[in-house]
C-alpha cells in the first residue's frame, strides 16, 4: 500500500480534525497515512522519511520553528498546511486558512459590540516565529476593515514567549490598560487569546465591558476554561485536511502546474463569554447562559436551571429576557438549533441521531420544530444546503 506521512505539531484539537480530513481522502486514493508528532520526537524529519520510504508527505506547519524547512522534504512531493515561513519563490504547494474571511467574521463578531476601538494581538510564541505568515496577514486584514470604519487599528507592540508566559502577560495587562475603552480584541489563535484574558485579570479589565476577545482555531481545552469563556472562529479543519491530500494527489499524478497555493474558510464564531454582552445582567443570569451554553445539548431544562435558586420563576424569567432577549426555554432551544444545523452538513451524521445528538427530547418533536422555523425537513434543509 501506498504510504504518505503526515508530520504535526500535536495529535490535538484542530490538528486532529485536519488529520481526519487527510485520512478520510486518504482512503479514496488508497493509501496508508503515518502521523509524526514534532513535539514527541527529537528526531528530524529526514529520518523518518529514509525509514519508511513515503511516496508524498503532508506538513501541518502552523506553529512548527521549521515548517518550512523545504531540505528536509525535499526527496518527496510535499504539502505544506498553514506555512509558517514561505521563503521568498519558494516553489512549494501549500494550502492556508482565508486571513480575509477569518478577519471579517471576527471584525463582525466585535463590531455587534460597538467599541469605541480596535486592536489586534499577533502569534508570537516561540522564537523566530514572530513574523508568522498567517499571523500578519490576519492582523493586516483586520487593520484594513478597521480604517473603512475610519478608526485606527490599535496593535500589541511587544513580542512573547511560551517560554515565559508571566513576563507576556505582564506586557499585556500594561498595554490593555493604555487602550480605548471599550476595545475589541482580535488575537491570532486562541493561545494568543488566552494571554490576552489573563492579562485582563491582571489589569482588573472587565471581559466583554472593557475589552471583548475573539481568537481562533476554536480550541476546546482553551475556550471553553479562560474566564470568561473564550469566543472563537473555526476553522474548516477537516476539510483542509481532504484538501491537503487532493493537492498531493495532484502532485503525484504529474500535476502539469508548477505551483499550487489555495486557501480553505472558517466554518463558523463559536460565541462564548468573552464577546457575550449581557448588560447589566447579575451573576446568576450569567451563569444561566453559560450552563445553557454548555448543556443544552445533553438534555438541559429550564427546571434544572430554575433548582436551588432564591428568587421566583417569574422574576428569573424577566432578568433572563431582559439581558439576552429570550426566555429560558427560547435559549435552551437557540443553542440546540445551532447544533441541529451543525449536525446537517456534516454528511456522515445520520438525519436519525440528530435529535438524540443535539438534546431534543425526541425526533419527532425536533422534526415539528425545525419544521415551523425553517419550512422544511431536515433531510430537504440538508439537500438544500449540501
Amino acid at each position: 500500500m501506498t504510504k504518505i506521512l503526515f508530520f504535526t505539531d500535536l495529535h490535538s484539537n484542530a490538528h486532529a480534525r485536519i488529520f481526519a480530513g487527510v485520512c478520510e481522502r486518504a482512503r479514496a486514493f488508497g493509501w496508508r497515512v503515518i502521523e509524526i508528532e514534532y513535539a514527541r520526537t527529537d528526531r528530524p524529519a529526514e529520518d523518518f522519511i529514509a525509514h519508511w520510504q513515503p511516496l508524498g508527505v503532508i506538513v501541518e506547519c502552523s506553529y512548527l520553528g521549521e515548517s518550512l524547512n523545504t531540505k528536509a522534504y525535499s526527496a518527496v512531493p510535499a504539502v505544506y498546511i498553514d506555512p509558517a515561513h514561505v521563503p521568498p519563490h519558494a516553489p512549494i504547494w501549500s494550502l492556508t486558512l482565508d486571513s480575509a474571511a477569518v478577519a471579517q467574521l471576527a471584525f463582525d463578531e466585535l463590531t455587534r459590540l460597538r467599541p469605541a476601538a480596535y486592536a489586534y494581538v499577533g502569534w508570537s510564541g516561540w522564537e523566530g516565529l514572530h513574523d508568522a505568515v498567517w499571523s500578519k496577514d490576519r492582523g493586516e486584514a483586520f487593520r484594513r476593515l478597521a480604517a473603512e470604519e475610519g478608526k485606527r487599528l490599535h496593535l500589541f507592540p511587544g513580542k512573547w514567549s511560551r517560554t515565559d508566559i508571566l513576563d507576556a502577560q505582564r506586557q499585556m495587562a500594561d498595554w490593555l490598560k493604555r487602550l480605548p475603552k471599550p476595545c475589541g480584541i482580535f488575537a491570532a489563535n486562541d493561545m494568543t487569546a488566552e494571554i490576552v484574558l489573563d492579562a485582563a485579570e491582571f489589569a482588573g479589565l472587565s471581559v466583554p465591558t472593557d475589552i471583548s476577545v475573539i481568537g481562533v482555531d476554536n480550541d476546546l481545552l482553551r475556550a471553553e476554561n479562560t474566564t470568561p469563556s473564550l469566543t472563537s472562529i473555526e476553522p474548516d479543519s477537516a476539510a483542509a485536511g481532504r484538501l491537503a491530500a487532493e493537492l498531493l494527489a495532484e502532485r503525484l499524478a504529474g500535476s502539469p502546474d508548477q505551483l499550487r497555493q489555495v486557501s480553505y474558510e472558517p466554518v463558523r464564531i463559536v460565541r462564548r463569554g468573552s464577546t457575550q454582552a449581557l448588560g447589566n445582567a447579575d451573576a446568576l443570569i450569567r451563569d444561566m447562559v453559560e450552563r445553557i451554553r454548555r448543556e443544552a445539548c445533553f438534555g438541559l431544562s429550564p427546571a434544572d436551571l430554575l433548582k436551588g435558586a432564591t428568587a421566583s420563576r417569574r422574576l428569573i424569567e424577566q432578568k433572563f429576557r431582559s439581558a439576552t432577549g429570550r426566555s429560558l426555554g427560547e435559549e435552551i432551544a437557540e443553542v440546540r438549533f445551532a447544533r441541529v444545523f451543525e449536525l446537517l452538513v456534516d454528511p456522515h451524521c445520520p438525519i436519525g441521531d440528530i435529535a438524540a445528538e443535539s438534546g431534543w427530547e425526541s425526533d419527532s418533536y425536533l422534526k415539528r420544530a425545525f419544521k415551523r422555523r425553517t419550512g422544511q425537513t431536515l433531510r430537504a434543509w440538508r439537500q438544500t444546503h449540501a
